[in-house]
């Protein structure tokens, strides 16, 4: 089989390599769609702090089971999965209480292990998510991405009606906007730097979008809310600026979501978390449920995955697709790999 492996920043190559085979408590997928996230170009320039080359990257992805390991009673040869990329210990005290992303040895699929820039992925068969017939394997790699903003509000108070501040109008910004909307949010406001990416926004529903770099988001919020201000705040991009910011405009009692990964320690006024009573919460990718309500949102027609896809390429132009993004910011969101 084919598959795509960074070297090194920078340095893609494609090699031809066994087709894995499935050990006990796995499933082999071929591999049909797979989305290139945020953090695969960090890890190509050699920015993400927790990965590290070599590595096959890719952890949005959907395909077909063609292969069982040992002891497989759940998932059939022929099915059309998602995968929750989650590589867990089974014994600790998260995993015990059934939450795979607190697991105090996770591991990612395409971030510390090898991932689905390939033609075939041994994955666990208890992280396959079965796609349903009307939902296709564009939709299905990018369920992922979905459930991180549906896993985000999970997290969340959010109340019927209340208002919304989203930082960042990339994808994960774009698709938490989403599925608040979705759970009832009133007005939402996005905030980003790229305009034509504040468009998108407003195409998918956003109530406000605000540029930073043209107005200021503090003044804005007075002036347009001057009596609650914003109700809930999900920052989506992992910037030091953001979070600081966050902190300083929220309203008192105020709830803010991290979404966003951060690379670098960032200082925080403490004391006004702490007299403002802020809720600080972070919320760390996502559970079983949160892929089965991502479905569920596409299934409604409440999530439109596929308003994000920008750019469609082979798996063996991998490394013009990093280029591409790194290259047109604004105009790219989600490219994707077509590798069945």
């Amino acid at each position: 089989m084919i598959r795509s492996r960074l070297v090194e920043p920078e340095r893609v190559i494609l090699e031809e390599v066994d087709k894995p085979a499935p050990r006990k408590g796995e499933v082999l997928v071929q591999v049909a769609t797979c989305g290139i996230c945020g953090s695969d170009i960090h890890a190509y320039y050699g920015r993400h702090p927790f990965i590290k080359c070599p590595i096959v990257q890719g952890h949005e992805f959907s395909g077909i089971v063609t292969e069982l390991g040992e002891d497989i009673k759940t998932v059939l040869i022929g099915q059309r999965v998602t995968v929750i990329p989650h590589l867990v210990c089974g014994k600790c005290y998260g995993c015990q209480l059934g939450k795979s992303n607190l697991c105090e040895n996770l591991k990612f699929i395409g971030c510390q292990e090898s991932g689905a820039m390939a033609e075939y992925l041994a994955v666990p068969a208890e992280m396959t998510v079965n796609l349903p017939e009307e939902i296709d394997f564009e939709e299905g790699a990018l369920i992922e991405p979905l459930a991180v903003g549906v896993h985000a509000l999970r997290r969340s108070n959010l109340n019927q009606g209340e208002r919304v501040l989203i930082y960042g109008a990339g994808p994960i910004g774009l698709l938490t906007l989403q599925v608040a909307k979705a759970k009832g949010a009133g007005e939402i406001i996005i905030v980003d730097l790229s305009d034509s990416r504040l468009e998108k926004a407003k195409e998918l529903s956003a109530s406000y979008i605000v540029n930073p770099s043209k107005e200021n988001l503090g003044e804005y919020i007075r002036t347009h809310f001057p009596q609650r201000g914003v109700d809930l705040i999900f920052e989506c991009i992992g910037a030091n600026s953001t979070i600081q910011e966050a902190v300083e405009i929220a309203r008192k009692g105020t709830q803010i979501i991290v979404v966003g990964v951060f690379g670098k320690e960032v200082p925080i006024k403490m004391s006004w978390i702490q007299d403002h009573e802020l809720d600080l919460l972070g919320s760390c990718s996502y559970l079983r449920e949160d892929f089965q309500e991502a479905i569920e949102l596409i299934q409604k027609k409440k999530a439109n995955v596929k308003s994000l896809i920008t750019n469609k390429l082979p798996l063996a132009k991998v490394a013009q697709a990093y280029k591409l993004i790194e290259k047109q910011k604004d105009k790219t969101l989600k490219v994707l790999l077509q590798i069945k």
